[in-house]
């Protein structure tokens, strides 16, 4: 169950860091798109590119992508900047093997296997995540319920409001299937919904005997307009996107401006047949001033009341008050559809990057072959290097070579943090190096040798750390730290121990992690 809930919490991290990157460059470039129409390609972009990321992410394409693995092994990024891992999540019984080998594992838990840090922070928020979503897609399937509901209560147009409806059909010369009208006392505003059929409610009130014909084509005119652009259909996966991604605000917002550019386009479609958008603005007014749909249906147009003043030199913060806006002082053409360039290229752009972004990877991929087979160096969820104990003993001159160093079978990381425990003498401690690096710093280890007295001081035990950062390289040695100079790594492929001439001395617990 865990090893389940850990590899969708990869994926979700992922998807969703994906996802922020490509709807922050979409977001953007909607604030500086003008026209509605080619916003509203953008932000359905947008919603399509969220619903696909975690099937790209899971898909497990061939490339594979690894940034922030990258940064660490070039040593652009430091490894303090990232938690490290600690080796005891890693490294389970230890069974004793050669040196300079990396010792066999026992088979740990798989918390032990998968996450290096905050297991447990991880999880929780996943299983929070799965809370909410489950949540959300509940009240998704309450609204749907509810609309069926809906429609199983209302009722046939009467045949004045159906001729009216099929006119407009008519004049408009739409393709079929034609949207259902319905009628139902249980709403007081006209709504389009239906996913595979969209079907048009309108309130009873609007069907009154004194209704006027021109109000009542102004409703339908602006359903039909969202049934023309399929927008019952995609606010539906729009709802299901921002329900999957409900922790990212680009969704909110991209839903928030496709619902007011949707009102927009619609608003347009059905003030222009009747030739001026100053009625139509007044209704709107009337609208939003909370009267009811049948006083505003049998009103007569031109009667309509005047547009209050109150607005002006306010900012346009709400949706109605920017249709209106739009409606009466719009400084350029309003494009009913964006250009074929706009409608194929633009999409297909962003897709090609959000295929691109779903080959990256945050964290290392849970490998379940982790769990039984031996460490190894080149694990990619284990990415260190253990040696239980190494016996360092001079070794002989070879070919001229005085005091040759013992080569370990792990190429030096070009970031790395090593610790060790080291039991020798302080001579000896003068004299040993690791990865070419000195245990005492220069003047102390000098005046250690230059000391011609017998030692006869026992070994002792030292805790020596080594830390390789960008352009950094400092040790540790029982807590007193001194920097070194990291071009003695310049040269330096293999992690590598050179022993003292005369003495031996003994390496436990040396761990490099990277």
């Amino acid at each position: 169950m865990w090893l389940v809930l850990d590899h969708f919490s990869r994926t979700l991290i992922d998807a969703g860091i994906a996802n922020a990157i490509l709807l922050s460059v979409i977001v953007v470039v909607v604030v500086f798109t003008r026209q509605p129409a080619r916003r509203v390609v953008l932000a359905q972009t947008g919603v399509y590119a969220a619903l696909l990321m975690y099937p790209l992410v899971a898909s497990n394409p061939s490339l594979r992508v690894y940034p922030v693995d990258w940064l660490l092994r070039t040593g652009v990024v430091p490894p303090p900047l990232t938690p490290e891992p600690n080796r005891f999540d890693f490294v389970g019984p230890v069974v004793p093997g050669p040196a300079g080998r990396t010792p066999p594992r026992g088979r740990p838990a798989a918390s032990q296997a998968e996450w290096p840090s905050g297991e447990r922070l991880v999880r929780v928020a996943t299983l929070l995540y799965l809370a909410g979503a489950s949540v959300g897609l509940a009240w998704f399937g309450l609204g749907l319920w509810g609309f069926q509901r809906l429609l199983g209560r209302s009722s046939e147009a009467r045949p004045e409001t159906r001729r009216v409806f099929d006119e407009l059909i008519a004049d408009l010369e739409r393709s079929p299937p034609q949207p259902e009208l319905r009628v139902s006392t249980w709403l007081r505003s006209p709504v389009l919904g239906g996913v595979t059929r969209p079907t048009i409610v309108i309130p009873a009130e609007i069907e009154e005997v004194d209704v006027d014909r021109d109000a009542l084509r102004l409703v339908l005119l602006h359903e039909l307009a969202h049934a023309d652009r399929g927008d019952a259909w995609f606010n539906a996966l729009a709802a299901l996107a921002q329900i999957f991604w409900f922790f990212l605000p680009h969704l909110w917002w991209l839903r928030a401006q496709l619902r007011i550019d949707q009102e927009f386009l619609a608003d347009r479609k059905a003030a222009g047949p009747l030739g001026e958008t100053t009625h139509y603005a007044r209704w709107l007014v009337g609208l939003s001033s909370g009267r009811a749909s049948r006083a505003l249906a049998s009103r007569k147009l031109d009667a309509a009341p005047t547009p209050s003043r109150s607005w002006i030199g306010r900012s346009f913060d709400t949706p109605m008050l920017q249709r209106i806006a739009m409606l009466l002082y719009c400084p350029f053409v309003v494009e009913d559809r964006p250009p074929r360039w706009f409608a194929t290229g633009v999409p297909t752009a962003f897709m090609l990057a959000a295929v691109a972004l779903s080959t990256f990877r945050i964290l290392a991929p849970v490998d379940s072959t982790v769990l039984l087979h031996e460490a190894q160096a080149a694990d990619p969820v284990v990415r260190s290097f253990q040696v239980p104990e190494f016996v360092v003993v001079p070794a002989r001159p070879n070919d001229g070579r005085p005091n040759p160093a013992y080569v370990l079978p792990l190429p030096l990381p070009t970031a790395f943090n090593l610790q060790a425990e080291i039991l020798a003498t302080p001579r000896a401690l003068a004299q040993i190096r690791i990865a070419g690096c000195p245990l005492l710093p220069e003047s102390e280890a000098q005046a250690l040798l230059a000391d011609a007295a017998p030692d006869d001081v026992p070994p002792t035990n030292h805790a020596y750390t080594l830390r390789h950062e960008y352009r950094s390289l400092k040790a540790s040695i029982d807590g007193r730290e001194f920097d070194l100079d990291p071009r003695i790594l310049a040269d330096a492929h293999w992690l590598t121990i050179t022993p003292a001439l005369d003495e031996t001395a003994t390496i436990r617990d040396l761990l490099i992690n990277w």
